[in-house]
């Protein structure tokens, strides 16, 4: 195993100077290149349990105090990851395995209690490819909270795409043209290239949930500082949600009320018990419990749990329009699951306020 952070940092070359041979004498890039997962983490390192959903994990230090190796054995199957703990709050997981090993897993691992992925919306992915040449996208929109049947005509159920290309104009037409068209817009991925002096120091393929494949680069470092980047901005836009949250504190006059809820604003009206019914049951992708303690025909209220850390939290939630209410010391991750993926599974043109204006 892997003990130094300079090691691993020369492993990770190695692998992608192998991804690019695979590449030029198999006309493929090999399934097993450099692949670091950004995790949101309320935790501790020894908090995570040695054992769950038929994984076992131990938990290796290396010279480096914030890195740690993590070998993780599943029935027949061994392969190590290693972790970055160097941001207490959005853990670096860093692998050369199979990338179908390694989805897998991570499906279970950021379910785990406190431990979440990023959820980037597609604001947060256009950002990204601001400052980079953008070569290519993905998108994958299924509407999951209703089924064909209940969809209007001019309804899209479901819509997969892919585009590579060597320059940036072609993803930029083709993208212009879908939301000119009114086609869900929400990407799943954007692959971004990083070259100076024609020179590639990497070309990377960057996912919503965080994580960020390496597809071939000269520069591991460049790479590091790219994800570290992706960090300090998913951290920054996280303060400012949780610098909004709602608490109640004492005063001379009585009690004041500090913070302010968040409100959505859908791009048609839905029936609104239908959606509360995916949204509070607990499973993925929302990951949030909750009970109707007040309704209408047209407005419910929800007293709900994020089973991600336990917070509670409240909502609103009306024909076309939500509100929640994100109590003091609540993760403001649930912020970014819930506007995520209600683009990705219900509402593409869908919209989140704060008392600023719009979140992302």
């Amino acid at each position: 195993m892997i003990k130094s952070r300079g090691e691993l940092h020369k492993q990770m070359e190695m692998t992608i100077d192998a991804n690019l041979r695979s590449l030029e004498e198999h006309g493929e890039y090999s399934e097993y290149n450099v692949k670091t997962n950004i995790i949101e983490s309320n935790c501790d390192i020894d908090k995570i349990p040695p054992t769950f959903d038929g994984y076992h994990i131990e938990i290796k230090p290396t010279d480096d105090k914030f890195l740690f190796g993590l070998i993780v054995r599943n029935n027949s199957q061994r392969f190590v990851l290693y972790i970055d703990t160097f941001f207490d709050r959005f853990w670096k997981l860093y692998n050369m395995e199979n990338s179908e090993t390694i989805d897998k897993f991570m499906d279970k691992f950021t379910n785990l209690l406190l431990l979440d992925s990023l959820w980037m919306p597609h604001q947060m992915l256009d950002t990204i490819e601001s400052t980079l040449v953008n070569v290519g996208f993905s998108i994958k929109f299924k509407q999951e909270i209703f089924d064909e049947d209940e969809l209007g005509e001019d309804d899209i159920s479901q819509l997969t795409m892919r585009l590579w290309s060597r320059g940036t104009k072609p993803s930029k037409n083709l993208f212009k043209l879908l939301q000119e068209n009114n086609y869900p817009s929400t990407k799943t991925s954007t692959r971004v290239l990083n070259i100076d002096d024609h020179k590639v120091k990497f070309l990377d393929e960057v996912f919503f949930d965080g994580k960020i494949t390496v597809n071939k680069g000269t520069d591991i470092e460049e790479h590091i500082r790219f994800v570290d980047k992706i960090i300090d901005d998913y951290s920054t836009k996280m303060k400012e949600i949780e610098n909004n949250r709602m608490s109640l504190t004492k005063s001379a006059c009585g009690q004041v009320v500090s913070g302010s809820p968040f409100e959505i604003k859908f791009s048609k009206n839905y029936d609104i018990h239908h959606l509360s019914e995916k949204i509070i049951n607990s499973t993925h992708p929302f990951k949030s419990w909750g009970v109707i303690h007040d309704q209408t025909d047209d407005f419910l209220r929800i007293a709900g749990v994020d089973v991600h850390t336990g917070d509670k939290f409240s909502m609103d939630l009306m024909q076309k329009y939500g509100r929640l209410y994100l109590p003091e010391n609540a993760c403001g991750n649930m912020v970014f699951r819930l506007y995520t993926n209600i683009q990705h599974y219900l509402d593409p043109g869908v919209m989140i306020f704060d008392e600023h204006g719009s979140v992302f």
